[in-house]
C-alpha cells in the first residue's frame, strides 16, 4: 500500500470518528451548505471574470475587422489615384488589424470554452446544493423523530425498571390485606353488637322487682 493512500484512509477513519462523536449531524450538513455556497459564489465570480473577458475580446475583435475594413478602403482609394506608397501603408495597417483579429480569434475561442466549462461546473454544483439541501431537511426530520423516539423510550424504561418501577402485584396485596383488615373490623363490630343485644336478655328488670316488693 502506497504512502498516500495509507494518508488517504487514516483521514477518512479519523473523519468518520468525528461524525460519530457529533451529537447533532445536522450541524454538520449545515456547515456542508454554507462551505458549498462559499465555493459557488467564488465560482460565479470566476465565471463572471472569464465571461468578462469573453465580451472585452468580442469588443477588440470588432475594432480589428472595423480597421481592417477601413484600411481596406484606403489602400483601394490611393491605389486609384496612383499612390502606391500610400497604398502600401494602409495595407501594413490593414494587414496588421488582420493579425490581430486572427490572435483574438483564438482567444476568443479558448475564452468561451472556458466559460462553457465553468458554467456546466456551476449547474452542476448549484445541482449538488439542491440535493444536500433537500437531503438535510430529509435528515432534519428523521434526526428529530428519532431523538423524540429516544427520548420516549428512556422515560418508559425509566418508569419500567429501577427505583421507579412500581410492582402492580405487590399493590394490590396490599390493598387486598386493607380490605380484609376492615372486614374483619366490621365483622368484631357486628358480634359485639349482637352480644350486647343477648346481654340485655338477661338484664334485671328494676321496675319490675320492685313491683314485687310492692305486692308483698
Amino acid at each position: 500500500m502506497g504512502v498516500l493512500k495509507r494518508v488517504s484512509n487514516i483521514f477518512r477513519a479519523k473523519v468518520n470518528n468525528t461524525l460519530d462523536d457529533i451529537e447533532n449531524p445536522i450541524e454538520l450538513l449545515d456547515q456542508k451548505l454554507r462551505d458549498m455556497d462559499d465555493s459557488l459564489n467564488k465560482a460565479k465570480l470566476s465565471s463572471a471574470q472569464i465571461l468578462g473577458n469573453v465580451h472585452e475580446i468580442e469588443k477588440k475583435m470588432e475594432e480589428s475587422k472595423r480597421i481592417s475594413t477601413e484600411f481596406d478602403e484606403k489602400v483601394k482609394l490611393a491605389m486609384s489615384k496612383g499612390n502606391e506608397e500610400l497604398a502600401k501603408k494602409a495595407l501594413a495597417r490593414k494587414l496588421e488589424a488582420d493579425k490581430s483579429y486572427s490572435s483574438l480569434e483564438a482567444s476568443y475561442k479558448d475564452a468561451c470554452q472556458k466559460a462553457e466549462a465553468v458554467k456546466s461546473k456551476l449547474k452542476e454544483l448549484e445541482e449538488e446544493i439542491h440535493k444536500t439541501r433537500v437531503y438535510r431537511d430529509e435528515a432534519a426530520a428523521r434526526f428529530n423523530n428519532a431523538e423524540a423516539s429516544k427520548k420516549v423510550n428512556e422515560i418508559l424504561s425509566n418508569v419500567e425498571t429501577g427505583s421507579n418501577k412500581i410492582n402492580i402485584d405487590d399493590i394490590e396485596r396490599k390493598i387486598q390485606k386493607k380490605e380484609s383488615l376492615a372486614e374483619g373490623l366490621g365483622d368484631l363490630r357486628e358480634e359485639d353488637s349482637l352480644e350486647k343485644e343477648f346481654k340485655k336478655l338477661d338484664e334485671v328488670d328494676l321496675d319490675k322487682e320492685l313491683e314485687k316488693y310492692k305486692q308483698n
